[in-house]
């Protein structure tokens, strides 16, 4: 494997919310909250924080680089902001804030700000330049091409480019960021650039996770990506697990740890879950809260659940490659 996580699955820190959902001195903090807390694994892209996340990470990591693991992605392209939208977005993240029904309409002009799917030769070479002065850095560890078909894997010359980038010491590893589909995609078709491979992966969706192909592909680094869904699937998965350990079929053990699926049971079996014998080497989940990233350092790294109990969960929630939602709704039955 190009880059070298262990053995053991590594706690990342998901940077999309910098400059986006978050404002500079909030992001910065959770950066260093943390990397104080021994986060290491920091994935961000190009079009983060309307092409300045970047910028952010870099900043904090002058001096720290050695002692870090960078991701970055190409693929989608952040328009220049004027400065009126520059300035009104602290006003709109304040407007969500109290209206929290404002969302959909905010997301749906932000998706308008970006252009997706570009993944030319041109492209590529200017992004990483891009993002190798952002980050401050010669090289980045892993670069994904973000929300990529799977058509990218027959594009020869895209293919041949990644590999002189990574021949050349700007990039160590060259890797796709998609969905599930499109990861089995790139098993099958599998090309000698390609080396690692992110996707998201949460308790309702566990068919990436539980797929036989990832077994004869040792050496592909497998990033899961949106563990806990977003807001909507957090309550969701609460209600699961409540579902879960009223069911009588629960084993005694299982529906004690579960209690009353507080912050720290939530993030217990959601990231124990993915990562517990999947092949998962590394989780990227928002860690914008202290709150948040406490709960997730200790579900991984002090986890009360016990390896037969997460397996247990695990056929559970995904037995034959069910979705949870539907074995919830047989354990309520």
């Amino acid at each position: 494997m190009i880059v070298n996580c262990g053995t053991t699955p590594v706690l990342g820190f998901g940077c999309s919310p910098l400059l986006g959902r978050a404002g500079r001195s909030s992001s910065l903090r959770a950066i260093e909250r943390a990397y104080d807390a021994g986060i290491r694994f920091f994935d961000t892209a190009r079009s983060y924080g309307y092409g300045e996340g970047e910028a952010l990470l870099g900043e904090f990591l002058k001096g720290k680089r050695d002692s870090t693991i960078i991701a970055t992605k190409f693929g989608i392209v952040a328009a220049k902001q004027q400065v009126w939208k520059r300035i009104a977005k602290p006003l709109v993240r304040g407007a969500l804030m109290a209206v929290p029904g404002m969302r959909k309409a905010v997301q749906q002009q932000v998706s308008a700000q970006f252009q997706k799917g570009q993944f030319t030769v041109g492209v590529l070479q200017r992004s990483i330049e891009e993002s190798l002065s952002k980050l401050k850095t010669d090289y980045v560890d892993i670069l994904f091409m973000h929300e990529a078909p799977a058509s990218v894997m027959t594009d020869d010359e895209l293919m041949r480019e990644l590999e002189r980038l990574v021949h050349d010491g700007k990039v160590r590893a060259a890797g796709i960021s998609s969905s599930p589909d499109v990861m089995a995609a790139a098993v099958e078709q599998r090309q000698p650039a390609i080396t690692a491979l992110q996707f998201p992966c949460n308790v309702f969706d566990l068919s990436v996770a539980r797929r036989n192909f990832f077994a004869a592909t040792r050496d592909i680094l497998l990033v899961a990506n949106n563990p806990f869904g977003g807001i909507m699937r957090v309550q969701q998965t609460r209600e699961a697990l409540r579902g879960i350990a009223g069911s009588p079929d629960t084993p005694v053990s299982i529906r004690e740890k579960l209690g009353d699926v507080d912050d720290r049971v939530l993030a217990e079996v959601v990231l124990n879950v993915i990562t517990r014998g999947t092949g998962i080497h590394v989780v990227l989940p928002s860690m914008m809260r202290p709150e948040h990233l406490r709960a997730n350092i200790e579900a991984m790294s002090r986890p009360r659940f016990s390896p037969d109990d997460i397996f247990w969960l695990q056929d559970y929630l995904a037995a034959d490659g069910q979705t949870a939602s539907l074995k919830v709704s047989d354990a309520r039955v």
